[in-house]
């Protein structure tokens, strides 16, 4: 296998457990995977050949709960995906690429109930993350890198994804951020912070009401990182990078920072274009290695 560059092999190590046995997915989604339509801006117009229509989509489940589980299958744990030569040729093949489609088939982000807590403190599993205010959750981080890093710190660009209960519907906060360095995240449970560019924040009431959830599209375009709104997309939220040359490095998925939560509570996400285990696969000893598509 081909060596992996500083960096690559840093954002490895920092995903550590995240990555150890265990695909970017939890398990099937409900329902097969979305076939390739035209997006903007950006998307594809033909289908991609080597996905099975009739595969289960990829769920990332979230939800607190307090069965018992097994280490490195806890609810709490994040789900790295490194964007290596290798997953990116494979992700090139996925419906829609390079739009990145995922819907938030569960949102539970409601303050604690005070009888509850009293309930189910005893026996509530603590995972290791921020406590954030309460009604709030940041479940995805998405950085990028420079073509050439020099020196230690890698500069880097980060999108963090948060989801908050707002009096009227959950509303999505899009940070753009510098990072203090490229294998930074908001699970790291470390003192620095990143210096956030800009913020901006969108209602989701009216996508909640469609049927898959609300749902929204990642999207690298160029010298620009964006995140949609909808099916179709009705609502561009963008970033700029600091030109063209940039790439992403990783993509996290998990609960990073929020507010504690009770039995039932917390976030589901499906990614409706990729199959359960179409990004990783085991090969026994803990490792990972991208799956290989098969051509039809």
């Amino acid at each position: 296998m081909r060596a992996l560059s500083p960096l690559a092999l840093c954002l490895l190590l920092a995903a550590g457990p995240a990555l150890a046995g265990s695909d970017f997915c939890d398990g099937g989604g409900d329902g097969p995977i979305d076939p390739d339509t035209p997006g903007a801006p950006g998307g594809g117009t033909t289908s991609k050949s080597g996905t099975d229509p009739n595969a289960s989509s990829c769920e990332v489940d979230m939800i607190m709960t307090l069965a018992p589980f097994d280490n490195g299958d806890e609810y709490w744990r994040l789900r790295d995906l490194a964007f290596t030569e290798e997953t990116q040729a494979v992700l090139k093949r996925a419906a829609q690429w390079p739009e990145l489609p995922l819907e938030l088939k569960q949102i539970r982000l409601n303050p604690l109930d005070a009888q509850a807590e009293a309930g189910t403190a005893s026996n509530r599993p603590v995972p290791p993350i921020k406590v954030a205010p309460q009604g709030q959750s940041t479940f995805l981080e998405w950085t990028f890198v420079p073509p050439e890093q020099t020196g230690n710190g890698y500069p880097a660009r980060m999108l963090a994804l948060t989801v908050v209960a707002g009096d009227s519907g959950p509303v999505l906060r899009a940070d753009w951020m510098i990072p203090p360095n490229a294998a930074w995240s908001h699970a790291d449970q470390r003192t620095l912070s990143p210096k956030v560019i800009d913020s901006q924040s969108a209602e989701l009431g009216d996508y909640a009401r469609a049927p898959t959830g609300p749902r929204i599209t990642l999207l690298h375009d160029e010298d620009q990182v964006r995140v949609g709104l909808g099916q179709p997309v009705r609502e561009w939220i963008s970033f700029p990078l600091p030109d063209a040359q940039w790439r992403p490095a990783r993509l996290r998925n998990g609960l990073l920072s929020g507010s504690e939560l009770n039995p039932g509570m917390g976030l589901k996400v499906k990614w409706p274009t990729l199959p359960r285990g179409f990004l990783y696969q085991d090969d026994g000893d803990g490792t990972q290695q991208p799956a290989q598509l098969q051509s039809r």
